[in-house]
């Protein structure tokens, strides 16, 4: 017998219950793999799931991996943040536009607000405050690197 699956509406959206605070796995972005204890992947739930989440949807670049396509995952921003000359604030605008149109697709954020960005070289770190449907919020910032 299958459980039953109970919904709930977030953020103007019905969704499957659970579905919404999910499970990942600890992944070390700065040494590209995942962290395991014992032997085992660390699993993380709730907020540490959602930014689990929305550090990979913000270093995914939009339809570079096979896997990726035609699902509108991730963000266009590698041509903003490298090769080009464009104003600053033409940089910092697009940059905050892929970002809130990525995250505002999960069905708990309800805003992305308060960026702070640092360009370096090829390199960019955005900080934003991620507002929740129950109005919890939360910092995070996120190292976008222009060469893949």
């Amino acid at each position: 017998m299958l459980p039953e699956i109970g919904y709930v509406e977030l953020n103007n959206r019905i969704v499957p219950q659970g579905a919404a605070t999910g499970k990942s796995f600890l992944f070390d972005f700065g040494a590209g793999d995942f962290v395991l204890q014992d032997g085992k992947l660390v699993e993380v739930t709730g907020s540490d799931a959602l930014k689990m989440w929305i550090e990979k949807m913000l270093r995914t670049e939009k339809n570079r991996f096979e896997i990726y396509q035609d699902t509108d995952y991730g963000v266009s921003i590698e041509d903003v943040i490298i090769g080009q000359r464009y104003e600053q604030s033409f940089i910092e605008s697009e940059i905050k536009r892929e970002i809130s149109e990525a995250l505002i697709k999960h069905p708990l954020v309800r805003r992305i607000s308060n960026f702070s960005i640092k360009r370096e070289d090829t390199r960019a770190v955005v900080g934003f405050t991620v507002t929740l449907s129950g109005d919890q919020s939360f910092q995070q910032e996120v190292m976008l690197d222009g060469t893949g």
